[in-house]
């Protein structure tokens, strides 16, 4: 067993004490993959992002996050992070088979009422959820807890708003790049290339980025060419090192452009703005989604929570799931025009609060009208 410096507990663990005690548990198995949306829970207990192989934590109620690793070597990798949070404790199996890191999960857990929370809400992996029974033997009880875990990640908090911040003053950083690249010749792809180039020299490490002349509906940068008369999508997700999740979207008419994609564009920044203001303290999410729908038909999603991470909780007109004051939200709402033919959308990330969304950006709240430098 490997221990990093010892030093007082961080008030969330508190927080995950409390829900253990009020939902009747005796400890909680996270697992977490080092993906988009897949590695902030672990990273909210431990401050540790990990790696695309993934990692166990198991929290007990009164002591520290354990990390059960599956190797030495990968123990070592996570002890190195500057980032790891004092006191948290890091279980390997040594030598012997796969099986072995199961068992430490077991003992790090101990007897009694379970909590497991996978990545997402796909669950353990079926080998993963099997032995982790078979180690905890029978008298284990179980229960699903990733909502549990979420819902505290949700919560406000000055350190995450900060980092979520950051997040986003980089995004509009990247976003001038474009709008200079715009002024030039060039295609979508070389476009994206100049965004990504300034998010990785400026601390991005997970990153994301769609550029679209026209026609917006996720997809990846192609090569046609920006041209004159063109309303472009530029789509940017951003987290540096510390895991914070930001997006920022903003609508680019380039030169002179035909009355109905001007059309199109106001009707998707008002779709943006008109949203935002259904995120208030104690709504349910679904009237957010509800109020886009009745704006135009999406080619992506309406948003999601977002924070550490994004926190696969995604809006919808399903969503009962209640706004809490002060959490972060991320709305990207696209919109199709009457004919079919061409689309757009914009982002930004909110704030929660009792009179609407907050935004971290004003970037996008207009169109922004670029002119060509060879005009």
């Amino acid at each position: 067993m490997l221990t990093g410096e010892l030093d007082p507990y961080p008030s969330r663990w508190q927080s995950v004490w409390e829900t253990l005690e009020k939902e009747r548990l005796d400890a909680l198995v996270v697992h977490g993959w080092g993906q988009v949306a897949h590695y902030g829970n672990i990273a909210y207990l431990t401050g540790h992002i990990p790696s695309n192989k993934g990692l166990f934590v198991v929290i007990a109620r009164g002591r520290a996050p354990e990390v059960i690793a599956a190797s030495a070597q990968a123990a070592r990798y996570v002890l190195r992070d500057p980032a790891l949070a004092p006191g948290v404790v890091v279980r390997t199996p040594g030598n012997g088979p796969r099986s072995g890191l199961h068992r430490e999960i077991a003992v790090a857990a101990g007897p009694g009422a379970i909590g497991l929370a996978a990545s997402d809400q796909n669950g353990l992996f079926h080998k993963d959820l099997r032995e982790i029974h078979a180690a905890l033997g029978p008298g284990a009880e179980f229960t699903e807890a990733l909502g549990r875990l979420e819902y505290l990640r949700r919560q406000p908090d000055a350190a995450k708003t900060k980092q979520l911040r950051h997040s986003m003053k980089r995004a509009e950083g990247a976003m001038g790049e474009a709008e200079q690249q715009l002024r030039t010749n060039g295609t979508e792809a070389e476009v994206a290339g100049t965004i990504a180039r300034y998010l990785r020299s400026h601390g991005s490490i997970f990153d994301i980025v769609h550029v679209a002349a026209n026609d917006f509906h996720g997809q990846h940068p192609g090569d046609r060419p920006i041209l004159e008369g063109d309303l472009v999508t530029v789509f940017i997700e951003t987290a540096s090192s510390d895991g914070h999740w930001g997006e920022l979207g903003a609508l680019f008419a380039v030169g002179e452009v035909s009355t109905q994609r001007l059309l199109l564009a106001e009707k998707t920044l008002g779709t943006l703005n008109g949203s935002s203001k259904h995120l208030r303290s104690g709504y349910q999410a679904g009237r957010v989604a509800d109020y886009a729908a009745r704006q135009g038909h999406p080619t992506i999603g309406i948003g999601h929570c977002t924070g550490l991470d994004e926190i696969p909780l995604p809006i919808t007109e399903d969503s009962e799931w209640t706004l809490l004051d002060g959490e972060a939200i991320s709305l990207h709402p696209s919109i199709m025009s009457e004919g079919g033919q061409e689309s757009a959308g914009v982002a930004n990330t909110y704030l929660v609060d009792e009179t609407g969304g907050v935004p971290l950006s004003e970037y996008p709240k207009t169109l922004r009208r670029v002119s060509r430098s060879n005009h």
